[in-house]
C-alpha cells in the first residue's frame, strides 16, 4: 500500500490537540476490543498496526458520549432478557466511508444528523441538569464522555502492568481493536516520530511501520498506558521501530482476521451498535449510523429529563424519578419479568438501579448484549512544526485526559 507521508503527518497533527424489545443475535466476534482504561489491559505492547480504509490513517480520534438506557432483548430460546448497554453517540466525524470514486466523505444523511445532533443536544440537558460537572456520583451510572483514540493491529507480545515476571509476556499473537482513552496518546506517537525523524533525517520510514501488509513487515509500535499516579488519568509512552523484516519473517497476519475489519476500526468500535444495512458492502463503504438506536436512546433520555424536572419542582426525590423510569423502559410486564427466573429475581432485589443498574447482561467493555468515515478537524494556522497546531476535542470542563472510569 502506497502512502503519501505529508498526508499522514498531517492527519496526525490534527489528533494530537488537545426499551424496545427485538430479537438480538450476538455475532461471532474475530477481533477483540481492548479498552486500554481497563485495570487488566493496561501495559506495554507491542504491536504491528493497521491503516483505516476509510482515511488512509491508522488513528481515528475523537470525543464520543455515551449514555446508560435500559433494554430488552429476546435470546433464540423466546426468553425476554433485560440488561443495561452503553450507547455510543460520537462526533459526526466518526461516520465516514469511501465513496464509489475512492474520495473519503461523510456517511451521515441530512436527516441522520438531525437525529445525531438531537441527541447530543439531549444529553447535553441531561448532564447539565445532573450537574455533572461538579457531582460525578450523580452521573456516573448513566452518562459519561471519553475522547477515544481508535486502531487496530495484531499485537505481537503483551506485558500486564504490574506482572509478577515482567519479562515474561503475558500474551502473544492477537488481532485487535485498541481503544485509548487519553489523549497524551497521540501526543506520545507524534514526538517518537518526530524524534526518529530528525535522527534519521526523512520520514520514509514511516510506511514501514503503517501498512496493511499481512507478510513480510519490517516494523512496529511500542507502547504503553498506564495509569497517572499524580492525577486521574493515564500517562503513554510510544517508540517506533523498523528494520526489523528479519526479526518478523515468520509472522503472517491471517486474511480471515484481516477481513473482520482490521481496515475499518470506527465499524469495529460502533459492533453491533452499527447499522446493518450495509452489512454485506466490504469494510470502509458501509453507511454505520443506526438512526432507530439513537433515537431510542434520545427517547430514553427525554424521559429521564420530564421525570428528573417534574421531581426537582415537586421537591421530591431524584433519584426515585431515575430508578421509576429505569423500571418503566424496562416494563413491569409479569410475563416479561419472568421469563427469565434469573432476571426476574435480580430486578426484584433491585431497589435503586440508578446506583446498581437492573440486571445486566452485558459485555462490561464494550456493552454489547452477552447471549442475546471518518472527516478530519479544520486545520489550524499553519506553524513550522507540523504537529503543533491541531483541535482541541476536549469537552468544557472535562480536563485533557478522560477520567479512569
Amino acid at each position: 500500500m502506497s502512502m503519501q507521508i505529508s498526508d499522514f503527518m498531517e492527519k496526525l497533527a490534527k489528533q494530537t490537540s488537545s426499551p424496545n424489545t427485538r430479537t438480538f443475535s450476538r455475532p461471532t466476534r474475530k477481533i477483540e476490543k481492548l479498552s486500554l482504561n481497563h485495570p487488566s489491559n493496561l501495559g506495554r505492547y507491542q504491536v504491528i498496526p493497521f491503516v483505516s480504509d476509510v482515511t488512509d490513517f491508522p488513528f481515528v480520534s475523537g470525543p464520543v458520549k455515551q449514555v446508560n438506557i435500559p433494554r430488552k432483548n429476546v435470546d433464540q430460546s423466546g426468553n425476554v432478557n433485560q440488561y443495561n448497554a452503553w450507547i455510543h453517540i460520537p462526533a459526526p466525524d466518526f461516520y465516514q466511508m469511501k465513496d464509489m470514486s475512492g474520495r473519503t466523505v461523510s456517511s451521515l444523511s441530512t436527516e441522520d444528523e438531525k437525529v445525531l445532533n438531537a441527541a447530543s443536544m439531549l444529553w447535553d440537558e441531561l448532564y447539565t441538569e445532573l450537574d455533572g460537572k461538579n457531582d460525578y456520583a450523580a452521573v456516573k451510572d448513566l452518562v459519561r464522555r471519553r475522547n477515544y483514540t481508535l486502531f487496530t493491529g495484531y499485537c505481537l507480545n503483551f506485558w500486564q502492568y504490574g506482572s509478577q515476571n515482567p519479562r515474561v509476556p503475558d500474551r502473544q499473537n492477537f488481532s485487535a481493536l485498541f481503544m485509548v482513552t487519553t489523549k497524551s496518546f497521540t501526543n506520545s506517537v507524534e514526538q517518537n516520530i518526530s524524534d526518529k525523524s530528525l535522527m534519521e533525517g526523512n520520514q520514509d520510514w514511516i510506511e514501514k511501520v503503517y501498512n496493511n501488509d499481512l507478510k513480510n513487515r519490517d516494523g512496529f509500535l511500542l507502547f504503553s498506558v498506564q495509569k497517572d499516579r499524580e492525577r486521574p488519568g493515564f500517562t503513554t509512552s510510544a517508540q517506533h521501530e523498523y528494520g526489523k523484516s528479519q526479526m518478523l519473517a515468520n509472522v503472517e497476519i491471517s486474511q480471515e482476521d484481516f477481513n473482520c475489519g482490521m481496515n475499518d476500526p470506527v465499524s469495529l468500535f460502533l459492533g453491533w451498535q452499527a447499522s446493518n444495512q450495509d452489512a454485506e458492502k466490504p469494510y470502509g463503504t458501509r453507511r454505520l449510523f443506526n438512526a432507530n438506536l439513537i433515537k431510542e436512546a434520545s427517547d430514553y433520555m427525554a424521559s429521564l429529563l420530564a421525570a428528573i424536572r417534574a421531581a426537582k419542582a415537586a421537591g421530591t426525590s431524584v433519584e426515585e424519578a431515575i430508578a421509576n423510569t429505569n423500571q418503566a423502559a424496562f416494563g413491569a410486564d409479569a410475563t416479561v419479568a419472568g421469563a427469565n427466573p434469573q432476571v426476574a429475581q435480580m430486578a426484584a432485589k433491585n431497589t435503586d438501579p440508578f446506583h446498581s443498574p437492573a440486571a445486566s447482561r452485558v459485555d462490561p467493555v464494550t456493552g454489547a448484549p452477552v447471549g442475546g468515515g471518518f472527516t478530519q478537524p479544520t486545520p489550524q494556522a499553519a506553524s513550522s512544526n507540523p504537529f503543533a497546531s491541531a483541535p482541541n476535542f476536549a469537552v468544557p470542563g472535562s480536563g485533557a485526559d478522560d477520567m479512569p472510569f
